[in-house]
């Protein structure tokens, strides 16, 4: 990613090289490592790949913060907050522009899957917004939506690192749904660990604020008969103090449960998937989703 980066001209270089340098989990990268067969792909051609849909996920969260207005980004203050929204966009698309170059100069198909994810996750983040104060949004819809968001970038993952190590065409496609189903669990399981409690003491659910409604919330607007809840998001007087209460209701009104049981599913049927790949290919690729399904 740093070589990559390197490309860049100023100032879009030194913004996209510090939050490079201030790297994740890079689970993403994980995957496309994991789904590889041992010893069948080439290693240089595996990093080059993650580097792929790190950049992606990169550039989707330079948007995701501006879009949201989130004022930090893995324990430092988010770019936008820092040099403002116009650039920070603009590093974000540089990122999916480094992305999409490298996947070109791979070729054989890499390109193809790669504009393809990043058309869904683009498609994501706009019905991210559009559904924005929805209280009557389907649990069904907005699992569409985490499918597009993020199970589509976990999905390419997944088959850039079959496709590499040679696997045969119907572990491709195993793979690749298996990404597209972790992807999903993995939403909603953060939006469960949104909800959790916070031992700094900062209300967590801050998302309510800009009216996006997660999977505990939806779920608990829909077994919230009286609308108690539904009054209280929709309310112009909404403010941070008031998230607690929504938490509380969220909370008694089953939607936590219900959201963690619905990750659970996703991550089951993800497991369900690689049954039948390759013994060493499993077990690293379940070794990664059971920390994930464990924390729900």
């Amino acid at each position: 990613m740093e070589q990559l980066v390197r490309g860049l001209s100023e100032p879009l270089r030194g913004l996209a090289m510090t939050l490079v340098s201030r790297p994740g989990k890079g689970l993403r990268a994980s995957l496309v490592a994991a789904c590889a067969p041992a010893g069948t792909a080439d290693p240089e051609l595996i990093d080059r790949l993650g580097a792929i849909v790190e950049l992606v996920h990169l550039a989707s969260l330079l948007h995701d913060d501006v879009v949201d207005r989130s004022q930090t980004r893995r324990g430092a203050p988010a770019a936008h907050t820092v040099v403002g929204a116009e650039l920070a966009t603009l590093a974000g698309l540089a990122c999916f522009s480094l992305a999409g170059a490298e996947a070109a100069s791979i070729g054989g198909g890499v390109e193809v899957l790669t504009s393809r994810a990043c058309a869904g996750l683009s498609y994501g983040q706009v019905l991210d917004v559009e559904r924005a104060f929805d209280t009557s949004l389907s649990i069904e819809d907005y699992t569409e939506l985490a499918s597009r968001k993020t199970g589509e970038l976990f999905q390419l993952s997944c088959l850039l690192g079959a496709a590499a190590g040679g696997s045969d065409p119907e572990t491709v496609r195993l793979l690749g749904l298996f990404g597209l189903s972790f992807g999903i669990g993995f939403q909603i399981a953060d939006d469960c660990l949104d909800l959790a409690a916070d031992d700094t003491g900062k209300p967590a659910g801050l998302d309510h604020l800009r009216g996006l409604f997660g999977a505990p919330t939806l779920y608990a607007l829909a077994a919230d008969t009286g609308g108690s809840l539904a009054e209280l998001l929709l309310s112009p007087e909404l403010a941070v103090d008031d998230i607690p209460a929504v938490r509380r209701l969220v909370i008694e009104l089953g939607g936590l449960d219900a959201a963690r049981q619905l990750a659970a599913d996703h991550f089951a049927h993800a497991n369900k998937t690689v049954a039948a790949a390759d013994t060493q290919v499993r077990e690293r690729v379940l070794a990664i989703a059971s920390g994930y399904a464990g924390a729900v």
